[in-house]
């Protein structure tokens, strides 16, 4: 097949797992055989995304960043002639061509209420006529693609993959220090604050036992510095933009996810259980439903219930054991190559329907 794949986001440019995706996607279509193609915007600057890619500078657009995505995949292909197109980005349509779009979540890094999420269900709603089919990364939020109007029959769940052979656990010798860490995109959705507020409110004698490394690439820089005020006198230390977060996982004893999102997969939380970790978090339906419910989820913003949770697991290193084994377990179904499998059935699907 000859595949052109859009995406708004593209490593390096931007990193978090809805790009971590969609790239991962691009290769296994490529080492398939298939020949493709790949249109992405940038935010930073042009050598951040790949060099044989057409490139959108996005830099300064805001939401003017749709139309400028559409119209750069509309002329790639007239130009390349695709037989069809995975795009990360809903907006795009690409007359003539079957559009496959993947949706990971709605409510694009923030919250998941108000006048700005009925907006953006209705476009959602507009724009799934007009695609061939939509990929929801989970049955969870297929559900709630499901409960904004789209069409059962356009809507399919595949879940996302996970490099288990990259992430794998690592022996750890045994330290008087239990490790945490929570590898997230840093902005208040993510919730690194209650992470250190849970830390905070552990006795003295209770934060001498553990450290916390709080990774990951910043999304928002001002709730960054206030993360730094915050983990001020605390056993904590931020790192922000690391190459390469195996290390952090590797280098842990217990994963935090305290998501205050309403999220797609809970990709961080998988990769953590890939690396055996066990996951203690607040509870999300996608994260629960990917985890196999195997992450202990507590109670969103329930901030003693999350230290009650650290603590409990820090006391008690068999059961961090067991429960990172089962995980481990748990996201061998993850496998990439299964999930691309499953990614061109659906596309020879929708190329075998009637135009």
């Amino acid at each position: 097949m000859r595949l052109l794949f859009v995406a708004r986001r593209f490593p390096p440019d931007v990193v978090s797992g809805s790009e971590t995706v969609f790239a991962r996607l691009l290769e296994l279509a490529r080492a398939a055989g298939h020949d493709v193609h790949l249109v992405c915007g940038y935010r930073t600057a042009r050598d951040r995304v790949p060099a044989d890619a057409d490139a959108v500078d996005l830099r300064g657009r805001g939401v003017a960043a749709w139309p400028a995505m559409a119209l750069a995949a509309a002329r790639a292909a007239r130009r390349w002639r695709p037989d069809a197109v995975l795009s990360n980005s809903i907006e795009v349509q690409v007359p003539g061509v079957p559009v496959v779009t993947l949706v990971h979540d709605l409510n694009f890094g923030g919250g998941a209420g108000g006048a700005g999420a009925l907006l953006r269900r209705q476009f959602y709603r507009l724009q799934a006529r007009r695609l061939a089919a939509v990929v929801a990364v989970s049955e969870t939020t297929r559900t709630t693609l499901l409960a904004a109007g789209l069409p059962p029959e356009r809507v399919v769940a595949i879940h996302n993959g996970v490099d288990i052979d990259h992430f794998v656990p690592s022996p750890r010798v045994p330290d008087a220090v239990v490790k945490l860490v929570q590898v997230s995109r840093i902005l208040p959705g993510k919730g690194q604050h209650c992470a250190l507020d849970a830390l905070g409110r552990m006795r003295p004698d209770q934060r001498r036992g553990v450290h916390l490394d709080l990774v990951g690439t910043v999304a928002d820089r001002v709730y960054a510095d206030q993360l730094q005020v915050q983990a001020w006198g605390l056993p904590a230390a931020l790192h922000f933009d690391v190459p390469d977060v195996l290390p952090w996982y590797q280098g842990a004893d217990i994963a935090l996810f305290p998501t205050r999102m309403a999220e797609g997969f809970g990709f961080a939380a998988v990769e953590a259980m890939a690396c055996g970790l066990p996951v203690v978090g607040f509870h999300d339906a996608a994260v629960s439903e990917a985890s196999g419910g195997l992450a202990q989820l507590v109670p969103r913003d329930d901030i003693v219930a999350l230290r009650d949770a650290i603590l409990a697991l820090v006391a008690d290193p068999t059961e961090r054991r067991r429960r990172g084994d089962a995980g481990r377990a748990w996201v061998e179904r993850y496998r990439w190559t299964e999930v691309w499998e499953r990614y061109e059935a659906l596309l020879a699907r929708v190329l075998a329907e009637p135009a």
